[in-house]
Parts: C-alpha cells; sequence; structure tokens
C-alpha cells in the first residue's frame, strides 16, 4: 500500500491545549521518575538493594519451577 502523494514528512499541528516532548526529555523525565521512586522507597525503609535481591530470588524460584 503506498503512502498518499504529499503526505510525506508533515509536521503533525497539535491542538492548544495538548504538547509533546523530544525523545531527551521522554528520557530525563523517567529518569526524574524512578529516581523519585527509589528515594521515596528508601524513606519508607525499603533499600533498592533489598528490592533487587528479593526480585533476582523470586525469578530465579519461577525459573526452576
Amino acid at each position: 500500500m503506498s503512502r498518499p502523494k504529499g503526505s510525506r514528512n508533515k509536521i503533525r499541528q497539535l491542538p492548544a491545549e495538548q504538547f509533546s516532548y523530544t525523545t531527551e526529555q521522554r528520557i530525563e523525565l523517567l529518569a526524574d521518575l524512578i529516581v523519585e521512586k527509589i528515594i521515596e522507597d528508601q524513606h519508607n525503609g525499603q533499600h533498592l538493594i533489598n528490592i533487587l535481591e528479593n526480585n533476582n530470588v523470586s525469578a530465579a524460584v519461577e525459573q526452576k519451577a
């Protein structure tokens, strides 16, 4: 199925109430959210190394089953 003539590389206009992020902005936003979640978990007594170790143990048990 071919593309309609003249449809190539057109910039889509977003409505005024919407916006878009560049790839770099999306990555930075995601990284910030991850860091905030890690800090929040540490304040609540959950340390990242313990969470990762528990996930590795449960994943290993599931693979053996």
